[in-house]
C-alpha cells in the first residue's frame, strides 16, 4: 500500500510538473530586469527557461532585454522597455496547418524569426500593435514604435502591412512607417530612418529558429507558466508529441493594422534542437 501510495503521489507531481515544460514558449535568454505575468497573477522576475504559455505578459524595463523560443523554433526578441503579450500559442508538430499564434506587442521594439508554423500556414500567426497585426510566414523583421510612428524593416522575406487605408508590401532589405491605424503605412529609406531605429534590437544575439521542445525549468518547478496548457500522454513518461495552449481571455486593447508576411526564408529549418546561439 506504502509503495501504491508512493507511486500516485510521483504520478500526480509529474502531472502538477508537465505543463511548465509543456507551455509551448520559454524564456531563452533575458538580462536586467524583465517580468513575466501570467493572466492576473501578479508580475515576477523572469529567469532562464521559464515557461511561456497563453495569456502571459513579458515586459523589459531600462536596458533589460528578453529572447523568447517556441517549440515550432518561433523566436522574439524584447529590446528595452518593451511589453509583450502572448495571447495563444499552439503548435501540433504532427499537423502544423492546426497550429496558430496571437501575439501583442503593446510597446517598445521587438524582432522576429519566423517558425515552421508561419513558414508552412501565412494566416496562422498573427501580432497585433496599436498600429498593427503582423502575420508571418518565412520571415525575420523588426518593429519598433515610437510615440506615434511605427517604424518595420524586412531582414528577410517579405510582408505586407494592411490597413483600414490599404496594404504596402516590404520585401527584404525594405523599411516602412505607419503613423496610425487609418493611415496607409510608406516605404522609406533605410538612410531616412530616425538615427539608431534598430541598433538596439541589431546587438542582442539571436538563436537560430529551429524547433525543439521546451526545456525543464531548473529544479522541476512550475514558473506558473502553465495556464491553460495540456499535454498528451506526459502522465506517463513518454515523450510529448502536441503541445496545446488555449487562447488567452484578456483583451489587448490593440488595433487594426494587418502585417501578413510573405516568402519563404530559412532553409533547413525543420531541423531539430539546434538551441546554439547565432550573432548578428
Amino acid at each position: 500500500m506504502a509503495r501504491m501510495r508512493g507511486a500516485v503521489i510521483t504520478l500526480l507531481a509529474l502531472v502538477w510538473m508537465v505543463p511548465a515544460w509543456a507551455a509551448g514558449g520559454w524564456v531563452y535568454d533575458a538580462s536586467g530586469d524583465v517580468s513575466i505575468a501570467v493572466g492576473k497573477e501578479a508580475a515576477h522576475g523572469a529567469t532562464k527557461n521559464d515557461a511561456i504559455a497563453s495569456d502571459t505578459v513579458i515586459s523589459t524595463g531600462d536596458k533589460g532585454y528578453a529572447v523568447l523560443k517556441f517549440e515550432d523554433g518561433q523566436v522574439v526578441t524584447l529590446q528595452a522597455n518593451s511589453t509583450f503579450h502572448v495571447r495563444k500559442y499552439r503548435y501540433e508538430p504532427d499537423k502544423i496547418e492546426k497550429s496558430d499564434i496571437i501575439f501583442s506587442m503593446l510597446k517598445g521594439g521587438m524582432r522576429f524569426v519566423t517558425g515552421l508554423i508561419g513558414q508552412r500556414n501565412k494566416a496562422a500567426f498573427k501580432l497585433s500593435t496599436p498600429n498593427a497585426t503582423i502575420g508571418i510566414r518565412g520571415t525575420e523583421f523588426m518593429v519598433v514604435m515610437g510615440n506615434s510612428p511605427m517604424y518595420s524593416q524586412v531582414v528577410s522575406g517579405s510582408i505586407g502591412m494592411t490597413n483600414a487605408a490599404g496594404t504596402l508590401v516590404l520585401n527584404t532589405g525594405q523599411a516602412a512607417v505607419v503613423t496610425s491605424a487609418t493611415t496607409l503605412a510608406t516605404v522609406v529609406p533605410i538612410s531616412a530612418l530616425p538615427a539608431g531605429t534598430f541598433t538596439e534590437l541589431g546587438a542582442i544575439p539571436v538563436p537560430p529558429a529551429t524547433p525543439a521542445p521546451a526545456p525543464a525549468p531548473a529544479g522541476g518547478a512550475s514558473t506558473g507558466g502553465a495556464t491553460g496548457s495540456t499535454a498528451g500522454g506526459a502522465a506517463t513518461g513518454g515523450a510529448t508529441t502536441t503541445t496545446t495552449v488555449v487562447t488567452a481571455g484578456a483583451a489587448t486593447g490593440v488595433s487594426a493594422t494587418t502585417i501578413a508576411i510573405g516568402v519563404g526564408v530559412a532553409a533547413g529549418a525543420a531541423a531539430i534542437a539546434n538551441t546554439s546561439t547565432t550573432h548578428h
